[in-house]
Formats: structure tokens, sequence, C-alpha cells
């Protein structure tokens, strides 16, 4: 996956009571920036479902808040792929604000059967898009 940049405005709902993003704010619009990244490279969530009755749930989130965000900045997050096994895919996340970077998170996600919830093989489309950009950088399972 080459790096995707999802631009994201900061609302009064995404801060706390000080103007400042909330910690979990940071995980909806990590979410959302996924969710686009599938999308901008042709395979979107939704048809990952309707096609193979799979989907991605998040198994480990590692996150480093390095400096706030406040109401109404223009934040962009970075997502691109670190790693990918038989089922599951580590990407890494930053959220910029500018050039400053404000923080990152490392989330595990594992591609499951909707129906049974056990783990299922990512399959072609998707691992082709999800395959980190950089040679030698997919792991094995």
């Amino acid at each position: 996956m080459t790096s995707h940049r999802l631009p994201i405005r900061v609302y009064f709902e995404d801060t706390d009571a000080g103007g400042v993003v909330y910690h979990a704010s940071y995980l909806r619009f990590a979410e959302r920036a996924r969710t686009e990244a599938l999308r901008d490279a042709g395979a979107p969530h939704a048809q990952l479902q309707a096609t193979h009755g799979m989907i991605f749930v998040v198994r480990r989130i590692k996150m480093d808040y390095l400096r706030p965000a406040i109401l109404d900045s223009l934040l962009v997050v970075q997502t691109e792929s670190l790693a990918i096994g038989g089922a599951s895919i580590t990407l890494r996340q930053r959220f910029w604000d500018g050039a400053e970077l404000l923080a990152q998170m490392e989330v595990v996600l594992v591609c499951i059967h909707q129906a049974s919830l056990r783990p299922a093989r990512i399959p072609p489309r998707w691992r082709a898009i999800l395959t980190p950009a950089t040679p030698g950088a997919a792991e094995g399972e």
C-alpha cells in the first residue's frame, strides 16, 4: 500500500472541555482513514463483506500521543502498510498538523469470516492492495 493521506477537520465533538482533541477521537479518525484508504484503492470494506463474507477487525493498537491537536485544526491522517500475514495486516497511522507530527499508532487488523468470527486468509485483491510498498517488508504468519 502506498501512503494514503486523509484530511480531517477537528470539530467541537472531537474535543474535551479544554478544546483539545480527546484521545478516543484519534481512534475514530484512524478508522475513517483506513476505510478511505481501501475505498480509494478500489477495494472497499463493503465489497469484502459482500463478496467474501469477511471483515477486518482490530486486534491490537499501540498509540503514542506526542502533541495536542486543538479545535478547528485541519489534520492529515497518513496510513501505510508495515507488514502482511496470512490473515493479518499491520498498519502505521500518523496524525499531522502541517509538518508537525501529533500522534502515531500501529494497528494490527485481522481478517475474519463474519459468520463464524474465525480468522480468514486475506483475499488476493485486498492482499495486493495491503502489501507494503517497500520490498521485503511483508512477513508470514
